[in-house]
């Protein structure tokens, strides 16, 4: 008989790492409390959150040990104030809030937790009764798992969305998972597969007037553009978006596609109003690492190095994700490179090998070897500081719009 597998091991993984007793360790310790007195109620049933219950005060306990200031401390109490007014196993009544927890989770850059999260709602949610449910945390889920480069299984998670979806005649749900599905398309590469997807999404939410859906897939479809060269379709495109978003964290991630395009047409001033209205303001921790990564790029490029420095501290104690943690050992090391610090440059560039072959982050992996391979050649590296070709007039008009927006944010430039 195989023994029982434990549960919520991306928590006990994550306590590991803290140091006991630490914010973050009360902060993990409370989220596994508490999942795991989730679990012993869909077993046990009711009576483990009865009134003066031993693991109900000590869940409570755990939760009230939280930093106040915690966005994750309420939604926790939350979670545990439901399953104790509800009277009986009651799954859709509970299962919102764990939602809730999963996505403030994701905000903070957790992902590993909050699809621990999303994977236990989808375990015990009914796939036709709470429909609107599953479909949302596999959405999540796959979210959660293209910043690991699980795109295998983000990719199952974005078709059990979809079925679900199609099954219970949800047409959003069916085209939000059709551009999930060519996120992943566009991740590994396969830009026609994406471009296909995305152009027949369009025409579908336009012509079932789904202004929302509409928008997500052209900022999808912007995303395409970016590795083909076509910059400036791409800013059009996610400009376009970003009048059709609500949602802050899409709005967000439009206007860190809106500063790629920008950077690569040679418009740093305006790719760095972009990046700092990001970094002050987004409201997923991911974009605020990649928005001061690519600040810190913009800095090298420019010779600043006292700005270089600020932004490649800011980072250094971070918990990236891998694939960033990439991007900026390799960003660090072409800094490096450029104000001529080779031995830095060297050990930096050499880290983002070691991870870049250890994840199969094959990208970042050929350029880190060429770079290291022209560091120990010539040493410096040369970046030309040419006049930028004038960009077309509606590419004009989008960087004027950013640094409006940079304005009214009150983000120095």
């Amino acid at each position: 008989m195989s023994e029982p597998r434990l549960q919520h091991v991306p928590f006990f993984e994550a306590l590991a790492r803290a140091e006991e007793g630490s914010p973050e360790w009360r902060l993990t310790s409370a989220g596994l409390v508490t999942l795991r007195l989730f679990d012993a109620w869909l077993v046990e049933g009711p009576s483990v959150v009865s009134a003066g219950a031993w693991g109900l005060r000590a869940v409570r306990e755990a939760i009230d040990a939280m930093e106040a200031g915690s966005p994750s401390k309420a939604i926790l109490m939350s979670i545990v104030d439901a399953m104790e007014s509800a009277g009986m196993v009651r799954v859709p009544l509970v299962a919102p809030r764990l939602l809730a927890y999963a996505r403030a989770l994701q905000f903070d850059g957790r992902w590993e937790l909050a699809a621990d999260v999303h994977r236990t709602v989808i375990a015990h949610a009914h796939p036709v009764e709470e429909a609107d449910i599953v479909i949302a945390a596999n959405m999540q889920l796959g979210s959660c798992l293209r910043p690991l480069m699980q795109l295998d299984e983000a990719s199952l998670a974005y078709t059990r969305a979809g079925c679900v979806a199609a099954m219970t005649g949800d047409i959003v749900n069916v085209l939000r998972a059709r551009i999930f599905e060519a996120n992943i398309a566009n991740d590994r590469g396969n830009l026609p597969l994406a471009q296909s997807l995305l152009e027949e999404t369009i025409r579908e939410s336009a012509a079932n007037r789904l202004t929302e859906v509409r928008a997500l897939a052209l900022h999808a479809r912007a995303d395409v553009a970016l590795p083909r060269g076509e910059f400036e379709v791409a800013v059009g495109m996610a400009y376009e978006a970003l009048d059709g978003l609500t949602a802050p964290s899409a709005r967000d991630r439009v206007l860190a596609d809106i500063a790629v395009a920008f950077y690569e047409l040679g418009m740093r001033s305006a790719a760095r109003d972009a990046y700092l209205i990001l970094a002050a303001t987004a409201q997923e921790q991911y974009e605020r690492w990649v928005a001061v990564i690519n600040l810190m790029e913009c800095a090298a490029a420019d010779g600043r190095e006292p700005m270089f420095e600020h932004y490649r501290r800011e980072l250094v104690d971070a918990s990236l994700p891998v694939a960033l943690a990439c991007q900026y050992h390799y960003y660090v090391g072409q800094g490096y490179r450029l104000f001529g610090r080779n031995v830095q440059a060297e050990a930096s560039l050499k880290r983002a090998i070691q991870l870049a072959e250890q994840h199969r982050i094959n990208e970042v992996l050929f350029r880190a070897e060429q770079s290291l391979e022209a560091l120990r050649d010539g040493g410096v590296v040369i970046i030309a500081n040419a006049p930028a070709p004038s960009p077309a007039p509606e590419v004009e008009r989008v960087a004027d719009a950013v640094r409006e927006m940079r304005e009214l944010a009150g983000v120095a430039g």
